[in-house]
């Protein structure tokens, strides 16, 4: 038992001992007092004890230290250790150093191989590496497609990939899709909706020479 529920525990007999002697020597009132301040008692030995006592820091009293190690090392080993490498892969690649990029991505999916946005942009980097070939990046697509069917970025890669590879109609299909996704008043909605129409275009001209 702690020692300041002892020493509260002891204050409050104390009291009603003492109020027991008043009563024996016919003090009534003095007995009464001692009787209704006894809780009061007890409450200041037990405060007074627990002052003296080191207070443990905030959250320690029922922390599991080995538990808490765990979390640590979960958490390392998930998004926050690979934040400063996503970090430096999204600078190269702003700053259009796109075979270090690319470097930079792969590290990051051998980490987290379920970043369905980390395979996009490694697809993106690998293809501006090899001077615009989506082709070099058509596995990380795949990828991050498996992961995402409704990825835009990778939606738009695969896209572009089957353009460029003179698959119209599939390119085309892949665009429908991803103006489906979009909203249809903004931006990239209007320059898809242009890329399918020359899909479509192509894909005529394809089929008429055939």
């Amino acid at each position: 038992m702690p020692v300041k529920i002892v020493v509260a525990v002891a204050a409050f007999l104390l009291s009603l001992g003492l109020a027991w002697w008043f009563a024996r020597a016919r003090r009534e009132r003095s007995a009464f007092a001692a009787i209704v301040a006894a809780p009061l008692v007890a409450a200041l030995a037990f405060a007074a004890v627990a002052a003296l006592q080191p207070a443990a820091p905030d959250g320690e009293a029922h922390a599991d230290p080995h538990a808490t190690a765990g979390a640590s090392s979960a958490a390392s080993a998930g998004g926050s250790a690979s934040d400063p490498l996503r970090r430096q892969a999204e600078e190269l690649y702003r700053a259009k150093r796109y075979a270090e990029a690319r470097d930079a991505y792969a590290k990051l999916v051998a980490v987290l191989p379920g970043d369905v946005d980390a395979w996009a942009n490694f697809a993106d980097a690998s293809a501006g590496a090899a001077g615009g070939d989506l082709k070099v990046g058509s596995d990380a697509i795949d990828r991050a497609l498996a992961l995402d069917p409704n990825h835009l970025k990778a939606l738009w890669l695969k896209a572009s990939l089957e353009l460029q590879e003179k698959r119209y109609t599939s390119a085309a299909q892949v665009w429908e899709r991803l103006l489906t996704l979009l909203p249809p008043a903004s931006d990239d909605a209007e320059v898809v909706r242009s890329n399918l129409e020359e899909a479509r275009t192509l894909a005529k001209s394809q089929g008429a020479s055939r």
